[in-house]
């Protein structure tokens, strides 16, 4: 007869490593350990590219308590003269919404086309150090015409790797959506903090480093249906990208409390464009190093 006092079944020990590896497989750290790595160290040998990692989990804030962190700053290394920043996001996507599907490349602003918007500082004047710069006019959205090797996409969704059973979405945007926001929100705040130091000259650019597939939809609007609003299988064509471009629109709270101007369009579409539009830029995690280098040679950056 056994004693009632001893356990039914001794859990088997876990070794300890093994529990720690579930601890930080949980959290994203990893992934952008890995991304400083391929960034810093290329396995090919010397860095291809120009970048320089200035600046790893940066504080930032867009002020009433808007705070967050970006988990990568790199620059061109041209401090002073309109240096390039990109705001890295590093992001897993979830292992059930794997595929990151971008479509519709018809340009939507009717003043600008099929362009990259970029937040641009040319400031031209002076202050003495312990004075705070007025918000500039010269702080604002350019428009760069795009580059024929990374395409703008104006919608996105995540797609489930295997057909989902009963009750179960094959869809979902909240991990692509989380990543825009966060990188947004991290842009307007080095945006900030850049004129706060008094840097005359600044490109800021958001970048999400996802571990997604980069897939981009092809079909014609025309497939679709007026009666139900979808499209069928056959009608559809998707190819792999190592990365594409978003042109995003930021919520207006992050408008005005980001300070990237004062400026308001005479209509919508020109408000639109001088307030609200960003392009982020979705960049496969094994393709980091590709796009810094084709950032560097060939982004038309004017």
């Amino acid at each position: 007869m056994s004693n009632p006092n001893t356990p039914a079944r001794t859990q088997q020990a876990v070794p300890a490593e093994e529990i720690v590896a579930l601890a930080l497989n949980e959290q994203g750290f990893l992934l952008q350990q890995r991304i400083l790595e391929e960034i810093q160290i290329p396995a090919r040998g010397a860095l291809a590219h120009g970048w320089q990692v200035r600046a790893v989990e940066y504080p930032v804030s867009v002020g009433s308590g808007r705070d967050t962190r970006v988990d990568i700053v790199l620059t061109d290394g041209t401090l002073g003269q309109a240096c390039w920043h990109l705001v890295l996001e590093c992001k897993r996507a979830h292992p059930d919404y794997k595929r990151w599907v971008f479509f519709d490349r018809t340009p939507r602003e009717a003043i600008r086309g099929d362009c990259y918007f970029i937040e641009t500082a040319d400031l031209g004047g002076t202050w003495a150090p312990h004075e705070r710069p007025e918000p500039p006019m010269t702080h604002r959205i350019d428009a760069r015409p795009a580059a024929h090797h990374c395409g703008i996409y104006n919608f996105y969704v995540e797609a489930r790797l295997e057909r989902p059973n009963s009750g179960r979405k094959a869809s979902a945007t909240d991990a692509i959506e989380d990543a825009f926001q966060q990188v947004t929100l991290g842009q307007a705040g080095l945006g900030r903090r850049l004129r706060e130091m008094h840097n005359l000259k600044f490109r800021t650019v958001p970048v999400v480093v996802t571990t997604a597939d980069v897939l981009v939809a092809d079909f014609g609007a025309r497939s679709v249906s007026l009666e139900r609003g979808n499209l069928q299988a056959e009608n559809l064509k998707l190819a792999p990208h190592p990365w594409v471009a978003v042109n995003f629109r930021i919520n207006d709270s992050l408008v005005r409390s980001g300070m990237i101007t004062s400026n308001t369009g005479r209509d919508v579409a020109e408000d639109a464009f001088c307030r609200h539009l960003r392009t982020i830029f979705i960049v496969q995690a094994k393709k980091i190093s590709a796009f810094l280098e084709w950032f560097e040679r060939d982004f038309p950056k004017g």
